[in-house]
């Protein structure tokens, strides 16, 4: 439908790139092939709008639906049996509750903007697109103002917040959130990064924390906003925010990439699994925030790793088969599969994604749905319409074999 619209309304004549923007938009990636610049109030808050409501109902199929149908079970204890009144105890509460966070927080974001001297219209693109971590920018300049750089700052650290935190801090249940260890690690991936930009790029000041500290959480959330290039800072940078991009930011947010609470139960998984090669008779249960985690839920997140490495490296080999350097073409794969953005060089410049070729945006569109759908039952999903298909297709054949033994 989006795309449709952008072809309507003349903001593309080409099929492929109204697919592309679309799908950039509804899986809040911050890729885009259109300027903003020559876009009109309405297209600009479509392309703004959808991505916001991607961002809410990427929210809703990971609180209210998924664990529900027995995937991401591994959230499923913070979100249903949180103590009293728990964010998703129902489906139709957990909806309920998921727009009680997200709608209120978007307002508040959009007045913070205003604050610091943002147009009305402006400002509500830029609210859009921070709490939904979707990183669409309507004018250029935008973040030239130190002041509207610390609010997109408190606001991507609020979009990569798991909302079971800001659910408990809205309803008067704050006593031990500190003690979350998931938090706990959210929180300290930002200041150990910030710490190494700053050391590798010699800067000082709160201009040099403000800027490194910008650029960590528009990785970490997965939001794509770029204040500017990072080439002056130290090789290894580029790298380290692509695995910020790869981590993600907490599990039961916006944000994309893997999250940190599947990576807390692969680590511990691993860990177990020496103990046994040492004491072969040994019973290891995995804990996560106090409660023993099953076996199938373990497994799921065995699993959903190998489909995220495998989306992330098989769009990596198509787009280098299509004519990228194999170093963009990984860095493309991931910021795709965790629907983030934007693509850096190993020099650390900001690639625009307009520059590449139809064929390799076109082969991004795949790793931005399945990142955004949680690939698991995004692979469930496509395995079980391929079943269907071939069996409709076997079914037709057996059909035409017995009308044709029946005429003969």
């Amino acid at each position: 439908l989006v795309a449709v619209l952008y072809l309507l309304t003349g903001a593309t004549r080409r099929v492929d790139d109204a697919l592309f923007e679309a799908a950039s938009g509804v899986t809040t990636t911050a890729f885009s092939v259109i300027d903003p610049a020559g876009l009109g109030y309405g297209l600009l808050f479509l392309r703004a709008g959808s991505q916001w409501v991607g961002g809410f109902a990427a929210l809703v199929l990971g609180i209210a639906v998924l664990p529900f149908c027995g995937f991401a079970q591994e959230f499923t204890d913070r979100s249903r049996f949180g103590g009293s009144r728990p964010l998703a105890p129902t489906q139709r509460v957990a909806i309920r509750n998921i727009a009680l966070l997200y709608v209120p927080v978007s307002l508040t974001v959009w007045i913070a903007y205003a604050l610091v001297g943002v147009g009305p219209f402006d400002g509500l693109l830029l609210a859009m697109s921070t709490v939904s971590t979707g990183g669409f920018t309507g004018a250029g300049g935008t973040f030239d103002d130190p002041a509207v750089q610390w609010v997109a700052i408190v606001a991507m650290l609020l979009a990569g917040t798991s909302l079971v935190v800001l659910w408990r801090l809205a309803v008067g249940r704050a006593r031990g959130l500190l003690g979350s260890t998931d938090l706990q690690v959210y929180l300290g991936m930002h200041v150990v990064a910030v710490v190494l930009l700053l050391a590798w790029s010699g800067a000082s000041g709160l201009a040099g924390v403000r800027r490194a500290l910008f650029t960590v959480a528009s990785s970490i959330s997965t939001t794509g906003f770029a204040v500017d290039s990072v080439d002056g800072w130290a090789t290894a940078t580029p790298v380290l925010l692509l695995l910020l991009v790869s981590v993600g930011a907490m599990s039961g947010s916006a944000s994309g990439g893997f999250q940190i609470l599947r990576h807390r139960a692969l680590l511990k998984l691993a860990l177990r699994e020496m103990v046994r090669q040492l004491h072969p008779r040994a019973v290891v249960r995995i804990r996560m925030s106090g409660r023993i985690t099953d076996e199938d839920t373990l497994r799921q997140i065995v699993v959903l790793q190998f489909l995220f490495v495998a989306v992330v490296f098989g769009t990596g080999f198509v787009v280098a088969a299509l004519g990228l350097d194999l170093a963009t073409a990984i860095s493309a794969g991931v910021h795709a599969t965790a629907t983030a953005g934007p693509v850096r060089a190993l020099d650390g410049t900001v690639i625009e994604v307009a520059s590449w070729s139809r064929p390799i945006r076109m082969a991004l569109v795949p790793a931005m749905l399945f990142g955004r759908l949680s690939i698991y039952p995004a692979v469930l999903a496509v395995a079980g319409l391929a079943t269907v298909i071939r069996n409709r297709v076997r079914l037709g054949r057996r059909l035409r074999a017995a009308r044709h033994r029946g005429v003969e």
